[in-house]
């Protein structure tokens, strides 16, 4: 276990905390499970340090007269260290600041573990003589400069060669991001939160992973933790650099086939065979069709029943017609004969049925009336207005009369006018009842009229007809399901680009969850999977403004090592290529494969240097 001693030089951050307050901090967070005296033994926290009030240091020993000869051999060796050690050690702690961020406490942090990271690598002091010699003649020899840049420019060129030749294979260690495990230790309210982050961070960001894993769509880490400098690092790394931004290119790739695969499979989901925007006739056909055979159903059933009561003698009574008479004369003339002619035609009709003018024809009269009607008018124009008031006198009139068989072809004959006439969206669908050879609306748009285009409460009056009209009718309903998926994938697909465009996906998923089609389509669940879809595509998509285009303040560590590598002195062009290559290379595998629903990765000892 690392000494008191060992950490407080690894972590010089905390030198004004005193011995005993750091020790209990890390006992507190680490080793709880250690009994207290047993741990300051263990990190050698002895004597004065654990006497409150008392310097926080222990004294100092005696240096023996091996020390000190030893220390008048070694200082030639420390001179040449420190010299050697003096330009990567700069380099190194500038581009350790770049990478954590130049003027922050991070990236002051690491920048200072990747010059001791470097300076490590070169002669360190034996004994504590020497170092004192050295100071000592320091002010009178002037060979070590403050800089690598001062005035002992002579006596550095002298050293550069091997200081490069060390810089080379240490340098990727010395700008790795120092990891502070001290903070966390010494939090008087610890939370489990990701290093960088913030609990509610954390929290947002495991969510979004979750989601996304359950539908098979990766995420970046930028798109994860949507935080500006992740978004324009991965935005501008695959355009300053898409060799070293390959992975995330292939990333992305892999994302958007991701993303419509997750489309097809929803689709392929309700069970449809067909559903395809390139498919929208095969769609129209499949359900006009079912569509077509309900209402032939239907109106065979209503026949069948009108024929047993007409065989009876029930359709002979006669009834009543003055109320029909009387709303035909209140309109004006204009309406009868050119806005609404059928006004005139049922007027027509009905003096041929009464010749002698008795006022009364019979049930059978009323009901060719009634279907001339239906053959003569359009749905949605003033005939059809018109006309539909005409068929309700007629079955006011006709309410009661007859006998028991009259009246079940009387009740069927009102569920058909209920399923097929009365309900814009399915008597436009179907034409003028079954006759479909001029087609009111285009085999190619029945799917935009049924399920876009209607309100809730008319797509219903459709879907409910198919899911009625046994297994040829279900699947046209599933195909209208699995079409409605399609459509939305496609909104999201039709791009000039080729690039997803999230905003067509959003409108078109939003319209339809307003008006309730949704969850009427598909139950709570199916609605709610599309909805995380969703928002799952917007968290792959969307990106702050700000990290989507190049601009001269877009990624701090791609300009900041840029700027590193004009630094004219030997050997920190090399410096700087390698140390960017190293970060980058770093910083998008990262991008890839974070995780943020995977636990922190901590040793047993995480004081261990």
């Amino acid at each position: 276990m690392a000494t008191i001693a060992d950490i407080r030089q690894q972590y010089p951050q905390y030198e004004d905390v005193p011995d005993v307050e750091l020790a209990d901090a890390l006992h507190q967070k680490f080793y709880s499970d250690i009994p207290k005296t047993d741990f300051y033994k263990s990190i050698n926290l002895t004597g004065a340090s654990l006497i409150p009030g008392s310097i926080t240091s222990l004294p100092q020993r005696e240096v023996s007269l091996r020390d000190k000869l030893m220390g008048i051999i070694e200082t030639p060796a420390i001179v040449a260290g420190g010299l050697a050690a003096a330009i990567p050690t700069f380099v190194a702690r500038v581009g350790g600041e770049l990478y954590g961020g130049r003027g922050t406490p991070q990236g002051k942090a690491m920048g200072e573990s990747a010059a001791k990271t470097v300076s490590a690598q070169f002669y360190q002091p034996r004994t504590t003589t020497g170092p004192e010699l050295v100071s000592q003649a320091a002010d009178f020899l002037g060979s070590i400069p403050p800089t690598p840049l001062s005035s002992a420019g002579t006596a550095l060129s002298t050293l550069t060669g091997p200081a490069v030749n060390q810089l080379r294979p240490i340098v990727t260690q010395a700008v790795a991001p120092a990891k502070n495990l001290l903070v966390s230790a010494l939090q008087r309210e610890p939370a489990a939160v990701m290093p960088g982050m913030g609990a509610a961070e954390t929290s947002a960001a495991a969510l979004r992973q979750e989601r996304a894993l359950r539908q098979n769509i990766p995420l970046t880490k930028g798109e994860q933790v949507p935080e500006l400098g992740l978004q324009q690092f991965e935005s501008d790394i695959v355009k300053q650099n898409p060799q070293l931004g390959k992975p995330l290119i292939e990333f992305k790739a892999g994302q958007k086939k991701a993303i419509v695969d997750q489309f097809e499979r929803l689709a392929g989901e309700t069970g449809a065979e067909f559903a395809d925007p390139a498919n929208a006739r095969q769609i129209g056909t499949i359900v006009d069709k079912a569509m077509v055979n309900q209402y032939d159903k239907e109106f065979k059933a209503y026949k069948a029943k009108y024929e047993l009561a007409d065989n009876a003698g029930e359709t002979l009574q006669e009834v009543p017609y003055q109320s029909v008479i009387d709303y035909i004369n209140k309109q004006t003339p204009t309406t009868r004969k050119s806005l609404a002619p059928i006004l005139e035609d049922t007027l027509e009709q009905l003096a041929i049925n009464d010749p002698n003018k008795t006022g009364k024809i019979s049930l059978r009269a009323f009901d060719d009336i009634y279907q001339n009607i239906n053959k003569k008018v359009e749905f949605g124009t003033p005939n059809s207005t018109y006309g539909k008031e005409l068929k309700v006198l007629i079955n006011q009139n006709t309410e009661g009369a007859g006998g028991d068989l009259y009246r079940a072809a009387r009740t069927a004959r009102q569920q058909l006018a209920n399923d097929f006439e009365n309900n814009y969206r399915v008597a436009k669908l179907l034409g003028t009842k079954g006759n479909y050879a001029d087609r009111a609306v285009a085999l190619d748009d029945v799917f935009k009229h049924v399920v876009l285009d209607g309100s809730l409460e008319e797509m219903r009056t459709v879907t409910k007809l198919l899911k009625k009209a046994g297994p040829e009718g279900q699947q046209a309903y599933k195909e209208l399901q699995g079409q409605t998926i399609e459509h939305l994938k496609d909104q999201l697909t039709k791009n000039a680009s080729g690039e997803l465009s999230f905003a067509k996906l959003k409108t078109s998923i939003e319209q339809l969850d307003r008006e309730g089609k949704l969850q009427y389509m598909y139950g709570k669940a199916g609605r709610d999977k599309l909805l995380d879809l969703k928002a799952t595509v917007q968290d792959a998509l969307v990106k702050d403004p700000r990290a989507v285009n190049w601009s001269n303040t877009g990624n701090v560590v791609l300009r900041g090592l840029d700027a590193l590598s004009a630094i004219r002195f030997p050997g920190a062009q090399t410096a700087a290529e390698i140390a960017q290559n190293i970060s980058l290379k770093k910083k998008v595998a990262e991008s890839v494969n974070f995780n943020a629903l995977a636990p922190s990765k901590a040793s047993a000892n995480r004081l261990a240097p």
